[in-house]
């Protein structure tokens, strides 16, 4: 008796072993193989229990552990069960294109309502003879991904040279493409598209699968004059799940061997790169810049339940990168709206060139505090795309992305109440990269803003909200704008201006346009900021584009509500 109970105990335990299961972070894009949830380079812990965003009739990844008893690919149009397995999305059974025991290669079914919590079987499961595996929840920040040469999901993309009469050959670093001609890049997780195919069949060449949406590329991590034109987007035809980008690459776009190549939809598809020449054949890399930037910030938090926090650090920032330009200063207006902007987050890659700049040692000095040595850091922070007036992007200044793997800068957190009106200097002993420098600046007053504004609710059709503040100095501007946090971007439609001597500004949203641009939850964040005239330049021994010193006060006042 006791034999057979340890037999059926043993049966039952290999029974359970066998039982898929699929690892955290285990369901991906499967071109950049990445689950394109949210603001990895603001927080980069690694994401377990959002879950990935899978957009309808896209190609998906899933890693785990007794998956399928065996290998095997399929032929279109693609089955719903492999070997004895089958993948459900959210209750609905999904087309496969492969599987093993730890990878399942599949198509996201249409009709899947991809939301978390949509239904009592919310999220992806996995069956086999031997059951099924929990529910893998999703998420809600979706972004599209490129296919990869070497199916890494980072590195060189999976891209065509289109040539004047219409034939098409591999991107590569000896058969470049040429500025102002086009390419077709290949992806998935596009989203909807027009005229699509079944699921499992892939998509028809007349009439096309297109997409009715705005997408748009972003070369070297910059839009506006390097932004390319869309001349086609949707269904490659004669492929399942996989998206075609047709794109016209712009007369000044960067030529290199590895230049970033990103697609830009709601949010932004991690890097992979491209060669681009004059002419076409064989790339070169321009020579590499370096650019410095060090900001000494007091950062001031007001939270919804009236808490009050402060934070104050310094950063050193000493990037480099094939054929970077220094940015040109922000112009303010007295009075005037500054265009708003997306900041686009999300998983990095490694890009050839890119790299932080080794200044030896680096501390700083201000007034009553005694010498604070800096450290190494991760560069955080996205890409910046601003909105133009007329509705184009542009970007004020080129941002060395935190989408480039293995950046860092030196920052250091300063003792409370370090940050305030004086002199101050940063010292750096020089290093392989960058020879010794030292950089003052000359910190202005802060602002104490007087109007109570953490948890306010604004509405397009209220009177203009008169901002007030006390102290400040003629010689710094008060910046005030609206941020709207989506997963993987952040959203601010505008600013307003004035400057810290005014002691009052004035926002306003319009009945009968855009409004205040955005809707929901937000942050209203003030800024107190150094007239361009008053920023200092950074000068040091091999930093070919120098840089620039300055300071900022920022106010932040959240749980901020705008309704229409």
């Amino acid at each position: 008796m006791k034999y057979g109970l340890r037999c059926l105990v043993a049966v039952q335990a290999l029974a359970w072993a066998q039982q898929p299961v699929i690892n955290p972070n285990g369901v991906v894009n499967a071109a950049s193989y990445t689950t394109g949830i949210g603001d990895l380079s603001r927080n980069p812990a690694p994401q377990t229990g959002g879950g990935p965003a899978l957009m309808e009739g896209s190609l998906a990844s899933i890693f785990g552990v007794n998956l399928a008893t065996g290998t095997l690919a399929a032929q279109t149009p693609l089955p719903r069960q492999l070997l004895g397995t089958s993948v459900s999305v959210n209750g609905i059974a999904a087309p496969l294109l492969f599987v093993s025991p730890n990878q399942i290669n599949f198509q996201v079914p249409s009709g899947t309502d991809t939301t978390s919590g949509a239904s009592s079987a919310a999220g992806v499961v996995v069956s086999t003879a031997a059951g099924q595996s929990a529910p893998y929840p999703l998420g809600m920040a979706d972004s599209p991904g490129i296919f990869t040469r070497d199916s890494s999901g980072c590195g060189r993309g999976a891209v065509l040279n289109v040539a004047a009469d219409g034939g098409v050959s591999v991107n590569s670093p000896a058969n470049s493409a040429a500025p102002d001609a086009f390419v077709s890049i290949y992806g998935t997780g596009n989203g909807f598209v027009n005229n699509a195919p079944p699921d499992g069949a892939a998509a028809p060449a007349d009439p096309l699968a297109t997409s009715p949406g705005g997408e748009g590329p972003l070369f070297d991590f910059a839009a506006g004059g390097d932004e390319g034109r869309s001349f086609w987007v949707g269904r490659a035809p004669g492929l399942v799940g996989v998206d075609q980008f047709n794109f016209l690459l712009p007369a000044t776009v960067r030529q290199g061997c590895a230049v970033p190549l990103q697609i830009l939809n709601d949010n932004l598809s991690p890097p992979v790169t491209i060669s681009i020449a004059k002419g076409g054949g064989a790339c070169s890399d321009p020579p590499a810049q370096g650019y410095g930037e060090i900001l000494w910030e007091k950062r001031t938090t007001f939270g919804e339940n009236f808490s009050t926090t402060s934070a104050e650090t310094l950063t050193v920032s000493l990037q480099s990168s094939p054929g970077r330009e220094a940015p040109a200063p922000i112009n303010y207006t007295e009075g005037g709206v500054i265009p708003g902007s997306y900041t686009y987050f999300g998983p990095a890659c490694v890009i050839p060139g890119y790299k932080s700049l080794d200044a030896g040692s680096i501390s700083a000095q201000g007034p009553g505090i005694a010498p604070v040595a800096t450290r190494r850091s991760p560069l955080t922070g996205g890409t910046v795309v601003n909105i133009q007036p007329e509705g184009g992007f542009t970007l004020a200044a080129q941002t060395q992305s935190s989408q480039a793997a293995g950046m860092t800068v030196y920052q250091a957190d300063l003792p409370e109440g370090t940050i305030k009106a004086g002199s101050f200097t940063v010292s750096a002993s020089g290093g392989a990269d960058v020879g010794a420098f030292q950089s003052t600046v000359q910190i202005g007053a802060p602002i104490q803003v007087v109007t109570a504004l953490a948890s306010r609710v604004l509405h397009n059709s209220d009177p203009p909200l008169q901002i007030q503040w006390t102290g400040g100095d003629a010689n710094s501007w008060v910046t005030v704008r609206l941020v709207g946090h989506f997963g993987g971007h952040d959203y601010s439609p505008s600013a307003w201006a004035a400057r810290a001597s005014d002691g009052q500004i004035a926002i306003q949203g319009a009945t009968n346009g855009p409004g205040f641009g955005i809707l929901g939850p937000a942050e209203l964040v003030i800024e107190v900021t150094p007239d361009p005239s008053q920023v200092s330049l950074i000068t040091a021994p091999n930093l070919s584009l120098g840089g620039r010193a300055q300071w900022k006060y920022s106010y932040y006042f959240e749980g901020v509500l705008v309704e229409q």
